[in-house]
């Protein structure tokens, strides 16, 4: 076999015994990663918010609960909803006073009923002569500056 000198050590080995030593460091590493690398990273605990909703039965409250149950998978276990039907908690006009107050974490109400409070919320609902289709609400929003109505 051919010899290497070392030559800060004045040592010779033997290009068999290197590859030796680094097949062995190799394996090691390769037993060893699974270990090392075994960081278990921490499961966040779940967040459950309360949320009641303006449905007080029927296929509303179905669809909203549906909604709710499916709102953990869609969060990677990070949150949750515990739905409320109409008056479970509060009444629908306390609803936003229940929010702000921490009473509920939010809120499905029919934000037609907000008016007085908040004018622009009839625009966010179903109206008379209104958007009836989806994309009809799509337009309003993204063409005909409804996003920005909704911001202000």
């Amino acid at each position: 076999m051919k010899e290497i000198e070392k030559k800060d050590k004045g040592q010779t080995t033997t290009r068999r015994k290197f590859l030796k030593s680094t097949v062995a460091g190799v394996g090691a590493a390769a037993v060893a990663a699974p270990m090392l690398f075994n960081i278990r990273t921490a499961k966040a605990a779940t967040t459950t918010w309360r949320i009641q909703t303006s449905w007080g039965g029927g296929i509303g409250l179905e669809i909203f609960n549906d909604w709710c149950n499916g709102i953990i998978e869609k969060t990677g276990g990070e949150l949750a909803f515990k739905p409320f039907a109409a008056k479970a908690v509060v009444g629908d006009w306390q609803l936003f006073d229940a929010v702000t107050h921490g009473v509920l974490e939010a809120m499905n109400p029919f934000t037609l009923y907000w008016a007085g409070r908040m004018p622009a919320s009839v625009f966010f609902s179903s109206y008379p002569l209104g958007p009836r289709q989806n994309q009809e609400w799509d337009v309003f929003y993204y063409a005909l500056g409804g996003l920005e109505i909704a911001r202000k």
